[in-house]
């Protein structure tokens, strides 16, 4: 679909769901969005840096179907999720946080320090029934403050409803919080029509924006109703008013912004930006997808541990193989760049693949499913 626009490692390219590859145009966008105007213009500097924070909001704000006046930048996720945790106002009765138990880890200790203010963590079981929204029921009672679903869990594969949970946690008075960092860019976001409360997400992975750039997004009537603790003069309605006997926050998302922002990663990760709105989200999902259903029918039914079914799975694939070790040493061979969980074989497919790489999957797996 487009791999001459990346630095592809090895000869074929499957770990998208832990490092996008990088853009070719990555150290240009670096060099114009922070080291060149920092060399020329000195103390003036700021402007620029700001248009770069703007860029960077604009060029993710159709990927993620959000305006981009609802984007905070953040350094990664954790710090988003706890920020929005601690920013919640105080609804007597409401001490529950429902999360899955195939929620990334890092989410989970994000939310379990929720303790401190009496929160209580509460856990759905994980797996395939997590894209029916009736097995997400129990997050919608009212003793729920906050549901924290992922848009495609990492290990499962599986696509979340999150239309469904957005739409049935505001009508019960819960709030929403998605993880969209295994599939923003690679699976229809549409923040806007969806209106969950929140969403957190990463440039690292299929955004291929490398570590650093992550972003908060905020309906902007839930972040008005929030006090984050997590402040600093960026987060006040007027940075430069330098009163510090004075803070109010600023409206919207931005007072999660905290102190002093970095630039030098949002101004890389706006390279990728140009290139996903170029094809569309919506065309890179179909693209994916006809990937992972050429590996899906080349495999036995028995080696898909992942979601394999159609408009209910991500980008990514886990496939159970008989000796690992030996199927990794063979995937080596050929150039199958891959990881693992589980003992099994993790890929995932994205803009920069194409059938030629599944073939090469699926030759070099033969031996061991």
């Amino acid at each position: 679909m487009d791999k001459d626009k990346f630095h592809l490692p090895g000869k074929h390219y499957f770990l998208s769901h832990s490092v996008g590859a990088q853009p070719k145009g990555y150290d240009a966008a670096l060099a114009e969005g922070y080291a060149q105007p920092w060399r020329t213009e000195g103390f003036n500097v700021w402007g620029p840096w700001f248009d770069t924070l703007e860029r960077f909001k604009t060029g993710l704000a159709p990927v993620i179907g959000a305006d981009a006046k609802d984007i905070c930048p953040q350094t990664n996720v954790s710090a988003g999720v706890a920020k929005i945790l601690f920013s919640l106002p105080e609804r007597p009765g409401r001490n529950k946080i429902v999360l899955t138990e195939d929620a990334f880890p890092t989410v989970g200790f994000a939310l379990a320090q929720g303790a401190r203010h009496g929160y209580e963590l509460e856990f759905l079981p994980g797996g395939e029934a997590l894209a029916d929204p009736d097995a997400w029921e129990r997050a919608f009672a009212g003793d729920v403050q906050m549901v924290v679903p992922m848009l495609v869990y990492s290990n499962s594969s599986v696509f979340a409803p999150i239309a469904e949970i957005s739409k049935r946690a505001r009508a019960a008075g819960v709030y929403s919080l998605i993880d969209a960092a295994q599939g923003a860019g690679t699976v229809p976001l549409k923040l806007n029509d969806w209106r969950p409360d929140f969403a957190v997400g990463t440039s690292l992975k299929y955004l291929c924006g490398g570590a650093g750039a992550a972003y908060l997004w905020a309906d902007p009537e839930t972040a008005n109703e929030c006090a984050p603790l997590d402040v600093g003069w960026f987060s006040h309605a007027d940075p430069f008013e330098f009163d510090i006997h004075h803070f109010d926050y600023a409206p919207g998302a931005a007072r999660f912004t905290g102190g002093t922002p970095s630039i030098a990663p949002f101004a890389g990760a706006r390279a990728a930006h140009e290139i996903i709105n170029a094809h569309g989200v919506e065309a890179i999902y179909a693209h994916n997808q006809a990937l992972l259903s050429r590996l899906f029918d080349a495999l036995p039914d028995e080696a898909v541990l992942s979601s394999a079914k159609a408009g209910a799975r991500g980008s990514a694939a886990l496939i159970r193989v008989r000796d690992y070790d030996a199927a990794a040493a063979a995937l080596a061979e050929a150039g199958v760049a891959h990881d693992t969980r589980l003992g099994a074989v993790r890929v995932s497919v994205h803009l920069y693949n194409d059938e030629n790489d599944i073939d090469a999957l699926t030759a070099a797996l033969a031996p061991f499913v």
